[in-house]
């Protein structure tokens, strides 16, 4: 009893062991090959190991010509902290049939690592001469059946035929419901291809780009074409000049479906960056400089290009911070070639207080479907500096308070020197009773000689002058400071009157009302610079609702479509006011 239960597992063991085998698929190529004509038997192994296969198989009614090797494939994953290596492999040999009829491939075996794995047999259809082709008929051709998630693959549709056609109308384009679509304007001529041996005609009909959105099987519509087949007919004689007629005949005609077997990603060593993206791309990044004033817009652009489903991808962050506000981004994919496309992601941002953003590095990647790895790329996002929000400089700024510096320093020198002279200097000063009346003069001091008050006279004509001096010079400066602002913000108004209003141009003529610069120190807006200045009501009113229209028009989410009125008598208000 004991023997016979070994004798059964050594027996199920045997089964076992060549039951289990790899994945082994057999592709014969033509799949009806003419008599004295090679075909092709490629044998596709996946195997867990580094081992060479052993392939043996009995042909019938074939003789074998070749065999080659076409390449191994090796990629290796963790799962579950163990590393996995999987190879893959074609080997191809080369067969020819001297006999019509049905030629068997018998006995196949293929042998890895002492395992053995049948395959079941291949029968081949060998044709003497190649099938008749249909005169009239449809087809769509594809890049690719098996893809990973959101890899773009070209599909083609295209009409065939032999005779002449007059006319064809799309009856029913293709669903292609899973993908996500870019069409190609088409506009074919009529090409001569050779199809299976014979000589035909074809017109592209229907042409785009897909992205499959879900892991699993596709489905490649059929796409149905009427068309007025011209026939003609030579066997009728047709009066005594033995010319033949010509009939048209309607058609409908429809293309094969094609299967499309989608991928998963690989879910391992997925970078924190990746963008989703499949296949190579370029990322580029435009800032036009990175210092700015406060509620100046700050507009940033980011370029991709890639033969990935760029219509998928988000904007990934740029910049942020607390006191930097963040309007929408917008995006627009452009198509540079049949299978490449662009997007273009503008940013804008405001900030409404000073402000200082560290230089980084932002990293975005995206899949390789040749290599099945992860292609992460860098790309350098500058410091950014927001300061003061209004047209006085930094240097300006600098410039002023150094003058009343001065100014306070003069006045300083000249007060002690006249204390000098009238002899209530800190040496003689007295503390006065506060519950004593009486009569408080100058004290002269008797100790100080003639020729010291003169030089004393002398050097308070000299500060004099140097003030009087110092202080024409400050308000020339003055003056061609403000000449040179009303040069701009005359400039600004009249280009607004031109081409219409904007916040930016807007945002600047309203700063030159901030004279006393208090929207660089943050926390105050422009309206309350426009509340706090000379204008009119009517002009205050008028200039809030139009920076906060324009704000809401070029970065808002609501956007207006409605024109803003140049109001001429407001602008002529506020330069007076300047």
């Amino acid at each position: 009893m004991n023997k016979c239960k070994m004798i059964l597992m050594v027996f199920l063991f045997s089964i076992l062991a060549i039951v289990k085998a790899e994945d082994v698929n057999v592709d014969v190529s033509p799949p009806e090959p003419l008599v004295n004509e090679s075909f092709f038997l490629t044998f596709r192994i996946k195997t867990t190991g580094s081992e060479e296969p052993y392939i043996s198989f009995t042909p019938v009614n074939a003789i074998v010509q070749g065999k080659r090797e076409q390449g191994v494939s090796i990629s290796t994953t963790v799962i579950n902290g163990k590393f996995t290596t999987s190879r893959e492999q074609d080997v191809v040999y080369e067969l020819i049939s001297e006999r019509q009829g049905e030629t068997v491939i018998k006995n196949i075996k293929v042998e890895i690592g002492g395992k053995v794995n049948q395959v079941k047999d291949v029968h081949i259809n060998v044709l003497s001469s190649p099938k008749r082709v249909a005169d009239t008929f449809m087809e769509a051709q594809a890049s690719k059946t098996k893809v990973y998630l959101g890899e773009g693959i070209d599909v083609n549709y295209y009409l065939y035929f032999k005779t002449s056609i007059s006319a064809n109308d799309v009856k029913e384009f293709p669903k292609l419901n899973k993908f996500i679509k870019r069409f190609h304007h088409v506009n074919s001529p009529v090409e001569t291809v050779q199809y299976k041996g014979q000589v035909l005609k074809r017109i592209l009909a229907y042409s785009a780009r897909l992205y499959p959105e879900k892991v699993g099987s596709a489905v490649l519509d059929p796409m149905t074409i009427s068309v007025q087949i011209i026939e003609n007919d030579f066997g009728n004689a047709f009066g005594s000049f033995g010319m033949g007629s010509q009939r048209v005949k309607n058609k409908d005609l429809a293309s094969p479906r094609i299967e499309i077997e989608v991928m998963p990603l690989p879910s391992e060593n997925v970078p924190a960056g990746f963008t989703g993206l499949v296949g190579e791309h370029e990322f580029s990044l435009n800032i036009p400089k990175n210092k700015y004033l406060v509620n100046e817009p700050i507009e940033v652009k980011l370029e991709v290009k890639g033969k990935g489903a760029l219509e998928n991808m988000d904007a990934p962050a740029i910049f942020t911070d607390n006191n930097l506000e963040q309007f929408d981004t917008k995006s627009d994919v452009t198509e540079i070639s049949t299978q490449s496309a662009k997007k273009t992601f503008e940013y804008t941002y405001l900030a409404r207080a000073p402000l200082g953003i560290k230089a980084r590095e932002l990293s975005l990647a995206y899949f390789d479907p040749n290599s099945g790895r992860y292609i992460e790329k860098k790309i350098k996002i500058p410091n950014l500096e927001v300061s003061g929000g209004s047209f006085q400089s930094n240097a300006n700024n600098s410039d002023q308070a150094a003058a009343e510096k001065n100014k306070a320093q003069a006045s300083n020198e000249e007060e002690s020197l006249i204390s000098r002279i009238l002899g209530y200097g800190h040496e003689t000063k007295k503390e006065i009773d506060k519950n004593t009346l009486g009569i408080v003069g100058p004290s002269f001091r008797n100790d100080s000689k003639l020729t010291d008050r003169w030089i004393d006279i002398f050097n308070i004509l000299l500060l004099v002058i140097g003030i009087t001096i110092g202080a024409m010079l400050f308000v020339t400066k003055k003056q061609n400071i403000d000449k040179e602002l009303y040069s701009i913000v005359h400039k600004e108004i009249k280009n607004m009157k031109q081409h219409g209003l904007n916040y930016s141009d807007l945002f600047k003529v309203l700063s030159a009302l901030d004279k006393q610069n208090k929207m660089a120190v943050g926390g105050v807006s422009i309206n309350s610079i426009i509340e706090e200045s000379n204008l009119s009501t009517d002009a205050k009113n008028y200039f809030k609702y139009s920076i906060l229209s324009c704000e809401e028009k070029n970065f808002g989410i609501n956007k207006l479509e409605n024109k803003l009125n140049f109001e001429n008598k407001f602008f002529k208000e506020l330069m007076k006011a300047l």
